[in-house]
């Protein structure tokens, strides 16, 4: 008999990172995070899995820091990241010896290393500042000074002139930037540092003669925008810099797509904002097309378009974490068709256009209840593919080109999946109420559930607003269903992956999205037997917390509810955010300040009749931790002495869930008591 999900499995889960399929061998080379029953702890190893009989040659193992691994264009050398007393550095193992040397030591680390086709350089990426010597910033510290230099730094004044000084998960601005440098992939000589310049270099890629890099770069640009950048044409031996494209925003943020060049190297595939789309959506995240831009800048040539089953050339995919590290954008083998992710209707699909221009509709090469989220490197005809379903974790395949086929190459969590009662979500759409848009629900049951047995239910609202929820994997929601919890979540209006209408950014706040998920609820309940309405509890982060807080003073359907990492005051963002307001719309400045507060959530909070759990990192830019204090002190003070609400906050965590072990499980402890006693 199957077992049912534990909390502790959640710190069990192998996952698995990058990836190149080799076909002569008919090996797979990843890097994968595993639970090491030696040691008790997860490990991460780098290593080659022969397909057929599963065995495993370990090629780097439990190295701190590990991962990043990617074949020399010949085949014969391998470089990876790991750490070491300066941050992660770059190595270079022969597998013929199996020997590896380090060929960076950068003060402050490396990021992102990328072969040149060549494959007698290395490109990657660093921070530091142009004052900074190359000498000084590839003289790897000792701990001891690296902590002198710690404590002078933070002894520094902040000085501020202009917006987009802060980013969450980074603080303020520093003197230090992404820059870009090569190394001699022998690992002989400094590194050399192709650019310069007060701005953020990234996403790079090698043009094949390996004597160009395209990247994308703000150095152009309003440096408050974050979400858009210009491409750069870079000479490695002259450093010399061309901007490619001029009012052409591509796509950095949240899902940023890495150029690639055509195999000619006259062109490069770029995804670009729709700038005017934006605009004519009231500020809803814009789409993204694909273009193929010329290196001088003077032809940028749409090929791709938009469709009701492909809406977008990007996915913001909520809950498909499987491929990381994979790229989503490819040439085909032939080179004649680019391949890319984009989301249709909760599917994480592979879609194709023709490079040409000449078939600007996206043909899908996948379809089905699954979430693709990366692709290794075409070759003969097959590509490296990521995938994962509600019940059943991530796994890596290979996918003809042209027909969809596709074979299964590594199965994460073998056992574990076949030992485990994992659920299977069950999916509907429904019509909304004012018949605008249809809405897609899923119905995660619990494991273990008998014929005839209700259950509490876990409502989990996604963040975003503009992210969806997928068919993918979900080890979170598992963990519920494990300990007795059905789980129920939708993609409201607001999502994207459903068209330009549904995810309309005004349809997030004002009611339309909070009538949609309370429509959904309704709508399960009259299709599952095993909902039991009565014991109903609602959760979710970011803007899934602001739904979460939203709703609480509307409604007395739920039972108890958590809000993780939430918008609480307009004002509190305003000022606080990395996402500053703008208050150019009203006639006077105290205006604007009236509007922010009561159109808050923060307003009503006496409303509130059910349990509250506040979440919260203490270091979260996004949505600043001032709003959960508020919220909480809002509750107690409206609220009876023993009406339950609670907050928990945890140092050092930006916005997001804690990534330390222990944070994390505290965390997700504390989730599971809450609804566990309330519901």
């Amino acid at each position: 008999m199957k077992r049912l999900t534990s909390l502790e499995d959640l710190d069990r889960k192998e996952s698995l990172a990058f990836g190149e399929y080799l076909p002569k061998s008919g090996q797979l080379l990843m890097a994968d995070r595993l639970f090491s029953e030696e040691k008790g702890r997860m490990v991460t190893q780098i290593v080659l899995v022969t397909v057929q009989t599963g065995a495993r040659d370990v090629l780097v193992d439990d190295c701190p820091g590990l991962g990043n691994p990617v074949l020399s264009p010949d085949g014969k050398r391998l470089l990876y990241l790991a750490a070491a007393p300066g941050g992660r550095q770059v190595y270079v193992m022969d597998l013929k010896t199996r020997e590896s040397r380090a060929v960076t030591h950068m003060r402050f680390g490396c990021m992102d290393p990328l072969w040149s086709p060549d494959g007698e350089k290395i490109l990657f990426t660093s921070m530091c500042s142009d004052a900074m010597e190359d000498e000084w910033l590839q003289t790897m510290p000792d701990p001891a000074e690296a902590a002198a230099y710690a404590r002078e730094r933070a002894k520094e004044p902040v000085v501020i002139e202009d917006f987009g000084y802060k980013f969450d998960g980074m603080g303020f601005a520093q003197p230090e930037v992404m820059q870009l440098f090569v190394v001699d992939a022998d690992g002989n000589g400094l590194a050399r540092r192709i650019t310069q310049g007060h701005a953020n270099f990234m996403h790079a890629a090698w043009a094949p003669d390996s004597q160009k890099i395209v990247c994308e770069s703000n150095l152009y640009c309003d440096k408050a925008i974050g979400i858009a950048m210009d491409l750069l044409l870079i000479d490695i031996r002259t450093r010399k810099m061309q901007q490619v494209t001029r009012e052409r925003m591509l796509v950095s943020y949240p899902n940023p797509v890495r150029p690639v060049f055509t195999r000619d190297g006259q062109y490069v595939v770029i995804g670009i904002l729709d700038y005017a789309d934006m605009k004519h959506l009231g500020g809803t995240y814009p789409s993204v097309t694909l273009h193929k831009v010329s290196l001088d800048g003077r032809e940028c040539i749409p090929i791709s378009e938009k469709t009701e089953d492909c809406p977008d050339t990007v996915q913001f995919a909520y809950n498909a974490g499987c491929g990381q590290g994979l790229e989503k954008v490819r040439i085909s083998s032939d080179g004649k068709w680019v391949l890319f992710h984009a989301s249709c209707r909760g599917e994480c699909r592979i879609w194709k256009v023709a490079l040409d221009g000449s078939r600007k509709k996206p043909v899908a090469v996948t379809e089905g209840k699954y979430a693709h989220n990366g692709m290794g490197v075409p070759q003969k005809g097959q590509v490296l593919i990521s995938e994962s379903e509600t019940s059943k974790p991530e796994s890596y395949w290979l996918l003809h080109e042209k027909t969809g086929e596709k074979t299964l190459l590594y199965q994460s969590n073998r056992e574990w999946v076949r030992n485990v009662a994992l659920s299977q979500a069950e999916d509907f759409f429904f019509e909304t109420l004012d018949g605008c848009s249809r809405v897609h629900g899923f119905c995660l049951p619990p494991q273990g559930l008998k014929k005839g047995e209700k259950a509490p239910c876990i409502v989990y609202v996604h963040g975003g607003p503009h992210p969806f929820y997928t068919y993918g994997f979900d080890m979170e929601m598992q963990m519920f269903a494990g300990s007795g919890f059905g789980v129920l979540f939708c993609n409201p209006r607001g999502s994207s992956g459903y068209g330009d209408e549904h995810r309309q950014l005004s349809y997030a706040f004002d009611g339309s999205a909070y009538t949609d998920i309370m429509q959904f609820v309704h709508e399960a309940a009259q299709r599952y037997a095993w909902i039991d309405e009565n014991r109903l509890g609602l959760t979710g982060g970011s803007y899934g917390g602001y739904m979460t807080n939203y709703a609480a003073t509307r409604t007395k359907k739920f039972k108890a509810y958590i809000t993780q990492r939430a918008v609480v005051n307009e004002l509190i963002s305003y000022a606080s955010s990395d996402m500053q307001g703008n208050s150019k719309d009203y006639p006077t400045y105290g205006e604007f300040m009236d509007h922010a507060v009561e159109h808050s959530v923060i307003c009503g909070m006496e409303k509130v009749n059910a349990p509250f759990l506040i979440m919260h990192g203490m270091d979260d830019l996004r949505c600043p931790v001032e709003g959960a204090h508020q919220l909480f002190v809002a509750l107690k003070d409206s609220h009876p002495e023993d009406f339950p609400v609670k907050m928990i906050l945890y140092p050092h965590v930006a916005h997001n869930q804690p990534s330390d072990p222990a944070q994390r499980m505290h965390y997700y402890r504390a989730m599971l008591a809450w609804f566990q006693k309330y519901l």
